[in-house]
């Protein structure tokens, strides 16, 4: 784009506007404001003049000066080369040209008009009756990392999912281990023993047919010393029997097994192609899933279906998600609201006969207390205060989200309000029960959560408690270090796989939650973690879990805040769009009908 900005800098150096509009120039003018000889300046004029930007008309005489005709407006020309920019997939580059050049001009708004029409479904046809179905979507965060293995992040396990595949599958409607990879699996009496039988003729991306050694390969790398390597904790032994069996070896009795494997950590991964080079590997993953990865930029990510998918072939062609800059204002990111409900806190208005998708998020935001570390937050009292101080409702009310009061992870939709306890006074009283010395509380959050952040803070401040906010990356896990620093920890869980993420939060390496938890309490959530591995119904291990989570709400080692609501609306020719647990769509069961039909069938009773 070198053209497009000496462009602008003639049209900032003349301070051009309007199109058609002529100025006088030099050779030697132009020379000194291109930092170039006078026979580059022509080769520039030369350049700018095939785009059509510009004409020269070269002055013919002595004392007649040269003349810039400008063809193209300042606010039409930084809109058209924005959306060249987005259309080649730049665009966090077409969002700088607008912050750096679009003051006085109507062009961003333009372009963000440009793009709530971008982004979206969209069909090309080649004109001998083949189609191509593409949707576009924006997002504000950057995948921090692919590999199932280190897996931290919602929209990281999102993507997980559409390039990869699990031995099994969970069915959120039955609440049932479903076959996924393997096709059939059984266990000794004990549960110590488990065998998995693998499907034949599934593909990896690059064409080769799954084995039992990609099984192995996945499962003995997850347990060598990954950061989720909790899933296989009980594993002692992993081998294959043949070519399409596997066998699992345990310490212990884990009756929870089978459902452990159907998290996106578990993921199977090509042996072949991480032996290879594993540092390649990464930059452009390859599974079994149904797409494949083809192109992961700063600016963009694209997804291409995996033709040869064992489940049955994608509708979509393609997925083009767009990492946009972080830095866009609130009310930019409203207008794509209509796309996606991962990552706009409002939705925009909607549009005749949209339809509206809403469900509640299962997870909350909550304060992580760090019970590690000396200070004031290390006494259950001071705790018990900050929980008393924090009015739930004003703060879903202040946050203008459509939200709901949190008193644990999950959504209690038979929760009375008038059961909620927010005793400002009592926390006071509290305070002066533990003699607190007005220490300030550091908190630890990202941009994301900074607002929740700031209302902490003055619900604190009204009992006399200071708090230091401290800004990190929220697209990086952050450091131990970090983490043991602080008094708390303001974070959002997202609990797309109840059982297995809320282990996670006891378990993994990198869990806020884990490292923060008192050293007696932990041992007790290992005990009780135990006892869950070895019970034979689901309601039993439903139990020991409510039970884990019980005592840290009793003890204050976490502080709920509020669940968000998921909303997002959708044009009626898109189909098959749902939000799942992530916040996210499933990309495989998207598809499109044309404008004509989607008016059709909105029109005919069923």
């Amino acid at each position: 784009m070198l053209s497009a900005e000496r462009y602008l800098l003639l049209l900032n150096h003349y301070g051009i506007l309007d199109p058609d509009t002529e100025v006088a120039a030099t050779l030697e003018e132009l020379a000194a404001l291109f930092h170039c000889t006078e026979r580059n300046v022509k080769l520039i004029i030369h350049k700018l003049e095939d785009e059509g930007w510009l004409k020269w008309h070269a002055g013919r005489g002595r004392g007649i000066r040269s003349r810039i005709e400008f063809c193209t407006s300042r606010e039409q020309f930084l809109l058209d080369t924005a959306k060249l920019m987005a259309s080649e997939g730049d665009y966090q580059q077409a969002f700088e040209l607008m912050k750096h050049h679009g003051d006085r001009t109507s062009a961003r708004d333009r372009f963000v008009d440009f793009l709530n029409g971008h982004f979206g479904s969209d069909r090309l046809d080649n004109g001998m009756r083949e189609q191509r179905d593409i949707f576009r979507l924006p997002v504000y965060r950057p995948p921090v990392s692919l590999d199932p293995a280190k897996l931290f992040f919602s929209f990281d396990s999102h993507l997980i999912h559409q390039l990869f595949d699990r031995l099994l599958g969970f069915d959120a409607a039955t609440g049932k281990v479903v076959p996924a990879l393997a096709h059939h699996w059984e266990s000794s009496e004990d549960a110590r023993i488990w065998t998995f039988h693998l499907r034949k003729g599934v593909k990896f991306h690059h064409g080769r047919e799954l084995t039992s050694d990609d099984v192995c390969f996945t499962f003995q790398r997850l347990a060598d010393g990954k950061p989720n390597r909790f899933l296989l904790d009980t594993m002692v032994a992993v081998a294959p029997l043949d070519s399409r069996t596997v066998r699992i070896s345990l310490r212990q009795p884990n009756r929870l097994l089978p459902r452990l494997l159907c998290s996106a950590v578990a993921s199977i991964l090509p042996a072949d192609l991480l032996q290879e080079d594993e540092e390649r590997f990464w930059k452009l993953p390859c599974g079994t899933g149904p797409f494949r990865l083809n192109r992961w930029t700063a600016d963009r990510l694209e997804l291409a279906v995996h033709e040869s998918y064992y489940q049955g072939r994608a509708y979509l062609d393609e997925v083009q998600i767009a990492i946009m800059p972080e830095d866009i204002p609130a009310e930019t990111r409203h207008k794509w609201g209509q796309i996606t409900a991962s990552d706009a806190r409002r939705t925009a208005r909607p549009e005749y006969s949209w339809e509206q998708i809403q469900s509640v998020n299962h997870g909350c935001s909550l304060l992580s207390w760090n019970r590690r570390k000396s200070g004031p937050q290390s006494s259950v009292a001071f705790r018990q205060a900050i929980h008393l101080s924090l009015d739930r409702a004003g703060l879903c009310h202040e946050s203008g989200e459509h939200c709901y009061p949190a008193y644990s992870y999950f959504p209690k939709p038979h929760f009375h309000p008038a059961l909620d306890r927010y005793e400002p006074e009592t926390a006071k009283r509290l305070l002066e029960e533990c003699r607190y010395d007005g220490t300030p509380l550091e908190l630890l959050t990202n941009m994301v959560q900074l607002r929740e952040a700031k209302w902490i803070q003055k619900r604190c401040a009204e009992i006399g408690v200071p708090v230091n906010i401290h800004i990190e990356n929220q697209n990086a896990i952050l450091p131990s270090e970090l983490v043991m620093q602080a008094d708390c920890i303001l974070l959002h869980l997202v609990f797309a796989e109840d059982e297995v993420c809320e282990l996670e939060n006891y378990l993994q390496d990198s869990s806020y939650v884990r490292q923060h938890i008192d050293p007696s309490l932990g041992s007790w959530v290992k005990k009780i973690i135990d006892l869950l591995f070895s019970a034979e119904t689901a309601e039993e291990r439903r139990s020991l879990l409510r039970q884990i989570e019980q005592r840290l709400l009793d003890e204050h080692q976490i502080t709920p805040l509020m669940h968000r609501t998921m909303s997002t609306y959708v044009h009626p020719s898109v189909r098959g769009i749902d939000i799942n647990k992530l916040g996210w769509m499933d990309f495989k069961d998207i598809w499109l009908v044309s404008e004509a039909q989607s008016v059709t069938n909105l029109s005919t009773p069923l």
